[in-house]
């Protein structure tokens, strides 16, 4: 899985950009909000992706920050029927923010105002996303808090590049940063593996 990438910006047009890494250009489908966010080409730029697979191509799709590569990830993942295009458009449209908020309310109007977005897949959203976004009444869920802190970001981009899936990396680094929000970043990670051989 390729989840964060970091090289040169050498071709943007939305929505597609390269970045070279290593002498390899990645050809990525941007976001609408990290395309806004892209510094002037031949610079240095970062951003987090994902990484789809099907069966007769290989695709990778760029977000801004882990808000939004959470909600990508767990709509092509969780919701039957929304595939990657129609999630990068999600996110084009609502910011993670907002999509959250409008499944908290149930705001199946607008949902459906989105390209490929109908009655029917804007009801299942919130039937199937609803108790996995962990959002309140103040509309915040995952990496909301986190997002600005750059031990957390490391923390768990170190975690998935040992294998753990994105939703168990967040989880195990909460719980360390809540007990223990004095670590380093070699500590928070040190202290998730131990947490995870414990639990075995």
């Amino acid at each position: 899985m390729i989840s964060y990438l970091k090289g040169i910006l050498i071709y943007c047009s939305f929505p597609t950009i390269i970045v070279e890494s290593h002498g390899i250009g990645f050809e990525i489908f941007s976001s609408l909000s990290l395309y806004r966010s892209l510094p002037p080409l031949h610079s240095e730029v970062s951003l987090y992706t994902h990484l789809n697979v099907s069966e007769n191509r290989f695709e990778l799709f760029g977000f801004h920050d882990l808000d939004e590569q959470f909600i990508f990830r767990i709509l092509v993942e969780k919701v039957h029927g929304v595939g990657p295009k129609t999630a990068i458009t999600i996110l084009n449209v609502l910011s993670p923010k907002e999509f959250k908020e409008a499944i908290y309310r149930e705001d199946y109007r607008a949902l459906s105002k989105i390209k490929g977005i109908g009655e029917k897949t804007a009801h299942r959203l919130v039937v199937e996303l609803k108790d996995k976004l962990d959002v309140g009444r103040s509309g915040v869920g995952p990496f909301s808090k986190e997002t600005k802190d750059q031990i957390f970001e490391d923390s768990l981009k170190a975690l998935v590049a040992l294998g753990f899936k994105e939703t168990e990396a967040v989880k195990l680094v909460r719980k360390v940063r809540e007990k223990e929000p004095e670590k380093d970043l070699e500590g928070v990670v040190r202290e998730c593996l131990k947490l995870t051989c414990m639990e075995k």
